[in-house]
């Protein structure tokens, strides 16, 4: 599938936004809101080894998309909303009250 050209990485878009976050770190927090999950699936090299991936919850489809991962198949990697993505650094660099 073709990458709609209003999504992209969430690596791109922190360095086109200028983000004091690693994409680590960025994933960190998606994950402690609620906008990203861990998934696993076995390996396709190495039966019986799991493999981590994240996903955007239901929440998190309101800022981006599962895409499938051309390299895997049965795994998907999220996308985020060009237009949309300022609003998400806030949620995720703001401070808790």
């Amino acid at each position: 599938m073709a990458r709609s050209a209003d999504t992209d990485s969430i690596t791109n878009l922190l360095k086109a936004h200028n983000a004091p976050l690693s994409a680590v770190k960025a994933n960190k927090l998606l994950l402690e809101k609620g906008i990203l999950m861990e998934m696993e699936r076995e390996s396709g090299s190495r039966p019986g080894v799991m493999k981590k991936y994240k996903v955007l919850t239901e929440k998190g489809l309101d800022f981006g998309e599962n895409r499938e991962n051309p390299q895997s198949p049965d795994q998907t990697s999220p996308y985020y909303y060009r237009a949309g993505f300022a609003d998400l650094l806030n949620l995720i660099t703001e401070p808790e009250e």
